[in-house]
């Protein structure tokens, strides 16, 4: 027998955009990027990067519980694509283990948003 506990949906991925004046545009991000969900913030990382006039993207990781190896990849290469377009890119509000792994993997000093926490 199942127990009900175990009928629970895993947690999804979710993505919200707002337009931050002076600031560009930002994405709050929550639940967990993980292989099955990775591709869900690289779409919308590539959707706003691809946007004329974007000067800068922020991804707030205020509601975020993990992150794998597969979201670090998507962020650095939304990184990477940024930089190459001269668009700001950061991210903001990171903690517990997903700002752990973000500095333990080296990219949370590249990408950590000026500071701001």
């Amino acid at each position: 027998m199942i127990a009900a506990d175990d009928l629970r949906e895993p947690r999804r991925l979710g993505l919200t955009r707002s337009t931050i004046p002076g600031e560009g545009i930002c994405l709050s991000v929550s639940g967990e990027v993980d292989i099955g969900t990775v591709g869900q913030l690289r779409d919308a990382i590539s959707e706003v990067l691809d946007e004329k006039g974007i000067s800068r993207l922020l991804l707030d990781f205020g509601l975020l519980e993990f992150l794998d190896s597969s979201g670090i990849a998507a962020l650095v290469a939304g990184f990477n694509t940024a930089q190459e377009r001269g668009i700001g890119f950061g991210v903001r509000n990171c903690h517990g283990t997903v700002r752990n792994v973000l500095q333990v993997t080296g990219v949370y000093g590249v990408l950590a948003a000026d500071g701001i926490e």
